[in-house]
């Protein structure tokens, strides 16, 4: 049995009609508590952070297209189960050492760890001034 071109291009299309079908879970759960922190930090932790570590996740259209939706839904999934900063307070970062060394680790290295993320959105990494006045305030807080 021989496929043709036209064949095979028809099917695919049929699957990614099909797969806009798959529900996700693309919601925002009420903020819980909202994190204070100085303006600066705030601002820029906003900026960079909260798209993926909060309750306040801004849904682009590609988060709504299958396939890209499903990694755009899993991502957000699991930075918010890492660090969700709707659901946490100063006293919960400054308790948890483990917390606070993976948070600078992260802000110090850039945005290594949602490289696509930081592709699509350029506009979200942080600045030089920003990462520094993150780390330097994460040091002072938590000493």
């Amino acid at each position: 049995m021989t496929f043709s071109f036209k064949s095979i291009a028809s099917w695919s299309l049929v699957v990614l009609i099909l797969m806009q079908f798959v529900p996700l879970k693309r919601i925002n759960p009420p903020v819980i508590s909202d994190i204070q922190l100085p303006g600066f930090i705030k601002s820029s932790l906003k900026k960079a952070c909260y798209d993926c570590h909060s309750n306040e996740t801004r849904w682009d259209t590609i988060a709504y297209i299958a396939p890209a939706s499903w990694l755009v839904s899993n991502t957000v999934a699991s930075g918010r189960n890492a660090l969700n900063f709707s659901e946490l307070k100063i006293q919960d970062i400054a308790n948890k050492q483990q917390n606070t060394t993976k948070i600078q680790k992260v802000i110090s290295e850039g945005s290594a760890h949602q490289q696509l993320y930081y592709l699509w959105k350029p506009e979200t990494c942080l600045t030089d001034k920003e990462r520094k006045a993150l780390v330097q305030w994460i040091n002072q807080y938590v000493q």
